[in-house]
């Protein structure tokens, strides 16, 4: 609770924890055995409040809805609270569903509307409540209206894709959606069994569940009709019918009438179709954009619909009144469904993403911008589309005594851009052409440091909050921060002392995309993912999502040639960008898009986790702009079908000195743990890949979670997995050839019962080390991603980004017993860190950097 009497002078008055207890709750865990277990915790994520000045009610996205008195929190003497010190909670309703180890069905919005509640429900759309009993009343969701046919599983009926046992369809009796019987069967009898069957918990899960992840709901009286507009994520903006809302009970429960809808812009796909491509029912795609991508909220101005979208900024809809009749372009049906190079187009292959869509044309309104915003957003029922305005849709808020018409006047709007600060907007949807309909007043961003410009004059602002990565020297902190590519701090005073308040010296250009100066064209760090320092050569490289390694020169820089107020422009030359699939063309059997996470460079050769191609050896020292140069210098795991190093998001490489092999450590994913010789970088080979064992209930089986990070330390490697927390292992045991004729991507094997094995190669680990199974720390969401480590006077720590977590260091000095040594919370989500100077450096995400002594 805070103190905004003074804007100048805001005050934290208090903070609460919000408490929650669910008993008895059955799901499926990662191995597929059926457990039930109690959720109890403390330490609750509120996603929304909603209050009519008595009453407070509560959206937790851990639990469901809660209710209080507003008294109990404001009150002077203090906040009433439960025995464990948490807000007294007069009464609530758990509204989420567990099939698999990951819930749906947390509140993320709440708003009151006359004598209900509406809430946006992530994964299981719209939730309608009433707010005195706090019993659900009504709903809508999208993923089992069996009669829509314009989402992302084309009119799915999931009652005939479930199994059943004595006419007992796996689903759940009240939401619909697959059941723990049903993730239990596909993990157990279609992935280890290789039954044929179909996975409709796995492929919701797994990656369909982002085109019906609501994330913000409005309603509005349109006639006799009452409708509510969902921010449906990648399902685009869905209008519902929801007349009745206000009389609707448990016994008389409204389901909402799915009347039209306007598609999100789709997040940049791979560029094969993506059935077929792999046995795991773990997809390789990564899901972080597809998160943070399409509608993401949602208010109405008379008939007209205001929403932001991901990529496409803000966007205004007319006839909102009547989306049923005019949510559709002028000359639908369109054919989206396109074939890939090579192949025919097929319904159902999601080739490309949006091949559902038939009601609006999505080809893209310019041609030769391979991400320009789709034809549809040009022309109605479209009134407006802005763009992005200063990053990324994320929310937009009107402001008091807003005029949508007028010309001129003060700002009408908000546009919050996420990592991007905010816009006041001034609209005017009244003016004959869409680039007239809107101008952008003011900004605001998200810190107050000066850039440099593309030109190198000290006039761009800089904004953070997409921050993923961090290398530092002992001078500086280099920090990767997606669409704002790399920023430079300066770490030490004039004293040479360390500081905590550091500055922006440098950066690379704050845009995704070139631009030209004269007759020079300055290139970004595009969607900076990552960032590794290589201080023999004065560099630092970039993992830049979709476009590959970027190298940066950072002598000058070093040298101290940038200052605060005056910072040095970074900039990478044609020569410093490696892409096997770019703007320079394509080099032969890598046809895929660049998706480079991780980096080892040793001597002209930089070894790359790339993604779903797996380990790629370029070498640095010839022209990537030629194709033909021999820049890529050898690749394994970019073959078509299952990718044998999954989403490879990590790598090491260790020297055996008594045999001379050169090996690559990687972390493969959720298909664990990769060990490649790359002896011959011209043909590096497979040694084995598997998933650490996993032992539960007198069964053996794999980790659950996805292999992201490894460190070689002595005669150990180390890897980080996101929920089974860190592994060692012997390099011995790795590297042990496997018996003749074992394929190295099939190193162990179930049974045909699902349970026993018929063979299992895979070594044991030496150690492992879970943060939730130290006392106290039971109730963190902690999933261990990227992390460093010093080996100072025989102590090994670890210093690890622990996600929403927060920050953990652990000291592994005994190879067989690690331990906690400190943990601590940050603001968001802890990805990365770099240690300098006896300070921990953290990137969080929408936190920005964290700094720890």
């Amino acid at each position: 609770m805070v103190d905004v009497s003074d804007v100048s002078a805001m005050a934290l008055v208090r903070v609460v924890g919000v408490n929650y207890e669910k008993l008895g709750v059955t799901f499926a865990e990662g191995g597929g055995a059926i457990l039930t277990e109690d959720l109890v915790g403390t330490r609750s994520h509120i996603a929304a409040l909603e209050t009519d000045g008595t009453t407070l009610w509560i959206a937790n996205a851990d639990y469901g809805l809660q209710r209080t008195a507003l008294s109990n929190l404001v009150a002077a003497e203090g906040p009433a609270l439960e025995e464990d010190g948490t807000l007294l909670i007069e009464a609530e309703q758990y509204t989420q569903q567990y099939a698999g180890e990951h819930p749906w069905g947390g509140l993320v919005s709440l708003a009151r509307v006359g004598g209900r509640l509406f809430a946006a429900q992530a994964y299981m759309g719209m939730g309608i409540f009433d707010p005195d009993t706090l019993a659900q009343v009504g709903r809508y969701n999208m993923y089992v209206d069996t009669e829509v046919t314009e989402d992302w599983f084309i009119g799915m009926d999931v009652t005939s894709e479930v199994q059943s046992e004595e006419g007992d369809l796996f689903v759940d009796d009240f939401t619909g959606m697959p059941d723990y019987r049903q993730t239990n069967f596909e993990i157990e009898q279609v992935w280890h069994a290789e039954v044929d069957a179909p996975t409709p918990w796995a492929d919701f899960d797994r990656y369909g569940k982002f085109y019906y992840n609501s994330h913000d709901v409005a309603v509005a009286e349109q006639g006799e009709r009452t409708i509510a507009y969902i921010a449906y994520g990648l399902g685009g903006l869905v209008a519902v019918d929801v007349t009745g809302y206000d009389e609707a009970t448990p016994e008389t429960f409204l389901v909402g009438d799915y009347l039209g809808y306007a598609p999100g812009v789709p997040a940049h796909g791979p560029d094969q179709p993506r059935i077929d491509r792999t046995r795991s029912l773990y997809p390789y795609y990564g899901a972080g954009m597809l998160k943070e991508a399409g509608a993401t909220s949602v208010f109405v101005d008379g008939t007209r619909v205001l929403y932001t979208d991901h990529f496409a900024g803000l966007v205004v809809l007319g006839h909102a009144d009547a989306p049923d009749a005019f949510w559709a372009q002028s000359g639908a049906p369109f054919d989206n469904d396109q074939a890939p190079e090579g192949g025919t187009a097929e319904l159902g292959d999601h080739f490309p993403d949006y091949e559902w869509v038939t009601s609006y044309d999505m080809s893209p309104a310019d041609p030769d911008d391979h991400e320009s915003l789709p034809a549809w957003m040009y022309a109605a029922p479209a009134l407006l589309t802005t763009g992005e305005v200063g990053g990324h849709g994320r929310a937009v808020v009107p402001l008091v005594g807003a005029n949508l018409d007028a010309v001129g006047g003060p700002a009408d709007l908000l546009l919050l851009s996420g990592a991007g600060g905010m816009t006041e907007l001034d609209l005017t949807l009244l003016a004959p052409v869409m680039g007239e309909r809107f101008a952008s007043l003011r900004s605001f961003y998200t810190t107050d440091e000066v850039g440099a410009a593309a030109d190198g004059s000290p006039t761009a602002p800089i904004n953070i909050g997409h921050t993923q990565g961090a290398t530092s020297t002992p001078g500086y902190l280099y920090i990767a921060d997606g669409p704002h590519g790399v920023t430079v701090w300066d770490i030490l005073g004039d004293d040479g002392l360390p500081i905590d308040d550091p500055h922006v010296v440098g950066n690379t250009l704050q845009d995704e995309y070139p631009q030209t100066v004269g007759d020079v064209t300055v290139y970004p760090a595009t969607h900076a993912w990552g960032v590794v320092l290589d201080a023999e050569a004065d560099a630092v490289y970039t993992l830049c999502q979709s476009v590959g390694l970027r190298r940066l020169p950072i002598g000058s820089v070093e040298a101290g040639e940038g200052a605060v107020g005056m910072p040095l422009l970074v900039a990478p030359q044609p020569t410093d960008i490696f892409e096997h699939n770019g703007q320079w063309g394509t080099v032969e059997g890598l046809q895929q898009q660049d998706h480079a996470y991780d980096v080892y460079r040793r001597g002209d050769l930089a070894y790359v986790a790339d993604g779903s191609n797996g380990l790629t050896i370029y070498d640095i020292t010839r022209d990537p702009t030629d194709t033909s140069s021999g820049f890529v210098v050898g690749n394994v795991g970019s073959e078509s079908g299952r990718p044998p190093l999954g989403r490879a998001t990590g790598i090491d490489v260790w020297t055996d000195e008594e045999s001379g092999t050169d090996y690559a450590f990687m972390s493969a994913g959720q298909f664990g743990i990769g060990v490649v010789d790359v002896t011959d970088p011209s043909a590096p080979a497979l040694v084995k890949v598997f998933q650490p064992i996993k032992y539960e209930d007198d069964k053996v089986g794999h980790a659950d979670g996805r292999n992201v990070d490894v460190h070689v330390v002595g005669e150990h490697v180390f890897f980080s997995y996101t929920s089974f927390g860190l592994l060692s292992y012997t390099i011995a045991d790795l590297i042990e050839p496997l018996p003749e004729g074992v394929d190295p991507t099939e190193i162990w094997k179930r049974g045909t019962d699902g349970t026993s094995l018929l063979f299992d190669h895979r070594p044991e680990a030496v150690a492992r080390f879970r943060l939730v199974d130290v006392e106290g720390y039971e109730e963190l969401d902690a999933e261990a991603l990227y992390m460093e480590y010093s080996n100072v006077a025989g102590r090994l720590l670890f210093y690890v980004a622990y996600g929403e977590a927060g920050v953990a260091i652990i000291d592994w000095t005994d190879a067989a017993a690690p331990t906690l040594v400190a943990r601590a919370p940050t603001i968001h989500e802890a990805t990365a860190v770099t240690l300098q100077n006896g300070r921990l450096y953290v990137a969080d995400h929408d936190g920005g950097i964290a700094i720890f002594r």
